[in-house]
């Protein structure tokens, strides 16, 4: 799940532009003082967002949305007038869990703004948030950005926090996406389709939120789901003893969808990995895809640690490894609406470079676009495919 170093805040410089009123020469007249001003309501939790300039960006402050170091956040939102379609986008950044994984956790010192400007810039270009890339087929739905600042994957739900390195963190990603989607479900009710996506801790986190968003959007509403490199790894590759730590330290059996009971600590703490099969079963007609490298070499050092027994130590887990638990988390759902797009590479992440990436012939952009419309080839794509 980890993305690389920290990242350091970054703010839009310049000045905030003010617009005066035109008029003649002549003075206003004096405001009536028995008509004051009533200053705007701030929003309440189950408002739509309202004012938003169409198809660019806006950042929107969500009352009670908080960061690692407690700090408040929000989302962005792009939206398109009538558009058929909307895109939730999770970003990833690392996690947070011990002293070291902290350390490098992005934006450990909150996420405003400023930073989520310098983010969407990045992603203009290309990838299924992007309203210039011509092989976006999405680039007429309508967007929401959460960004990643809580360190727990989008899954925690631990505000008490604990202290790690000499900082108190608290855990909050799952109520965050949670506040976010009670503003978004008024404001985007009745589009056809909801693709939910992202990268790294973000793809992680997608595949978490998924039931809860389908759910909230209801029957009617096409909703599919984009992992990209956020693995569901089995317990022989991801240590059950980590699995338990990330338990305990975010509170994820507080925040798992209430009906997966096979996703709830097992003995030794392991079972992370059967959210895909819940998934899997609870939407036989969705379309769930997973796009990763076989050999990706972020989880294969995130995840190492206890891959060896020591929870304490990073392990080994090798290129063959992950490979293999890839192939046979694609077999083991196989008849389901469970698609993989796996690349023969050590790389990590992959829909900002959609447009180069092909496997088999296919762009990864052709194949995102069927599991986000319906529309296109729904297979699955790589090594071990039929």
């Amino acid at each position: 799940m980890r993305d690389g170093t920290a990242s350091s805040r970054r703010f839009l410089g310049g000045l905030a532009v003010l617009l005066a009123a035109c008029g003649g020469p002549t003075a206003a007249p004096a405001a009536d003082a028995s008509t004051p001003d009533v200053p705007t309501p701030p929003a309440g939790p189950d408002d739509p967002i309202v004012g938003a300039e169409p198809r660019r960006w806006t950042w929107v402050p969500i009352e009670g949305m908080r960061c690692i170091d407690g700090s408040p956040t929000g989302i962005g939102v792009n939206v398109a007038p009538g558009a058929e379609g909307l895109v939730i986008f999770l970003m990833g950044g690392g996690a947070c869990f011990n002293e070291e994984t902290c350390a490098s956790v992005f934006h450990a010192d909150g996420f405003d703004e400023g930073a989520f400007r310098a983010e969407t810039r990045a992603f203009s270009a290309s990838g299924p948030v992007s309203r210039i890339d011509a092989s976006n087929p999405f680039r007429n739905w309508s967007f929401a950005y959460v960004g990643y600042c809580t360190g727990d994957a989008h899954a925690g739900d631990n505000p008490e926090g604990v202290v790690i390195g000499g900082r108190r963190r608290v855990f909050v990603g799952h109520r965050n996406v949670r506040l976010a989607l009670r503003r978004l479900l008024p404001t985007f009710r009745g589009v056809g389709h909801v693709l939910v996506t992202g990268v790294s801790a973000g793809g992680f986190g997608a595949a978490y939120h998924y039931d809860g968003i389908a759910q909230a959007f209801g029957p009617a509403t096409d909703v599919s789901l984009l992992n990209d490199s956020g693995p569901p790894l089995n317990d022989d590759v991801l240590a059950p003893c980590l699995q338990r730590t990330w338990r305990t330290l975010w509170n994820l059996d507080a925040t798992f969808p209430a009906d997966c009971t096979e996703c709830r600590a097992q003995a030794d703490g392991g079972g992370i990995s059967r959210l895909a099969d819940f998934l899997a079963r609870k939407y036989p007609t969705r379309r769930l895809g997973i796009v990763s490298a076989m050999g990706d070499g972020v989880p294969r050092d995130f995840f190492s640690w206890g891959h060896g027994g020591d929870c304490a130590q990073r392990g080994d887990i090798t290129a063959d490894e992950l490979g293999r638990d890839l192939l046979a988390t694609r077999q083991r759902l196989a008849g389901t609406g469970f698609r993989s797009y796996l690349v023969a590479s050590q790389s990590h992440t992959w829909l900002l470079r959609w447009n180069s990436t092909r496997v088999g012939g296919l762009p990864l952009s052709q194949w995102a676009g069927a599991i986000g419309t319906g529309v296109g080839p729904l297979v699955d794509v790589g090594p071990g495919a039929p």
